[in-house]
């Protein structure tokens, strides 16, 4: 009897030791992807906006791991030549429990002139390459864009005719250039 204890005793230690001795799996880290918006934004992208919205905007942001987090921008008449600031813009962090999909709500009642159409882009990132910055870091960036239209009158709205910036028409040469003024 004390030997069958013994052996039973002996064989539990080694298999308890098997247990406790082996590594724990190596974790597996997501690798860095980009958030994505969802085609579902509030108001619709796809129609132009004839007012501001009272409610303001909302936009799903589909997050490939939410323990990372990411940062947002609004540009209103983005000029890269100018480096037009985004405003407003703000960063959410991470966390273990946040959801897939978070939605980004924001306003823009106050930062913009009614009566002149403007283009509103929001742009996601994981990060911007710098602080107001329309690019986002190397996983890359994802936007929607509104057209506001105010009451619908596009003869607010200024229009582009391709000439060159002194006034003067841009003719193709021969070759495809553009030729001498």
């Amino acid at each position: 009897m004390i030997r069958k204890v013994a052996a039973v005793s002996l064989v539990a230690g080694f298999l308890a030791a098997c247990i406790i001795a082996d590594p724990l799996p190596e974790q597996r880290s997501l690798p860095t992807r980009k958030p994505s918006i969802l085609t579902t934004a509030d108001p619709q992208p796809s129609l132009p906006l004839v007012q501001m919205p009272d409610a303001g905007f909302s936009v799903p942001v589909q997050l490939y791991n939410p323990t990372v987090g990411f940062q947002w921008g609004v540009f209103v008449d983005y000029d890269p030549v100018q480096n037009s600031r985004s405003k407003p813009r703000g960063t959410e962090p991470g966390r273990p429990d946040a959801p897939d999909v978070q939605v980004v709500k924001f306003s823009l009642a106050s930062d913009v002139d009614v009566e002149r159409c403007h283009k509103i882009e929001f742009v996601v990132a994981l990060s911007f390459a710098f602080v107001g910055s329309h690019e986002g870091d190397s996983a890359g960036s994802d936007s929607v864009t509104w057209n506001y239209v105010p009451q619908g009158d596009y003869s607010k709205c200024a229009t582009y005719d391709g000439g060159r910036p002194d006034g003067g028409a841009a003719d193709a040469g021969r070759d495809g250039s553009d030729a001498a003024p």
